[in-house]
């Protein structure tokens, strides 16, 4: 009996670490809202560069995207309002179809305030 326990319980530990592990962003998209621009956004993840478009579709940025474990980086590098200030640092959570920023480092207010404390929302590429 105790074998098969031990079996058991090294099962349980291992299916529990593979949903603590990052949750992969490469070819996701993922909606937010922006409340400086009045719209919903698509960010779309891909596997060095995102790109976020209006509810038109209009590219709003394009970014060069770095993802590690948990944490993100940002570079943006074209679009109607990019952030040319430099790179932003962010962790995320993934919890079921949601997603969060965690604010690591950004020299950009615009693109911190923008990413910052924002649900996001997953949802089909297009």
């Amino acid at each position: 009996m105790r074998p098969l326990a031990a079996v058991l319980f090294i099962f349980f530990l291992s299916a529990g670490a593979n949903r603590l592990q990052a949750q992969s962003l490469k070819h996701t998209a993922w909606k937010f809202y922006v409340e400086s621009l009045h719209d919903t956004l698509t960010m779309h993840i891909g596997a060095d560069t995102s790109y976020s478009t209006s509810s038109s579709g209009e590219t709003i940025v394009r970014s060069l995207i770095k993802i590690v474990n948990d944490t993100v980086k940002l570079k943006d590098i074209d679009g109607e309002y990019p952030c040319l200030d430099g790179e932003g640092v962010y962790k995320y959570v993934v919890n079921g179809d949601y997603m969060s920023f965690l604010l690591v480092t950004d020299p950009c207010n615009n693109r911190s305030e923008a990413l910052r404390d924002v649900k996001f929302r997953k949802t089909e590429s297009k």
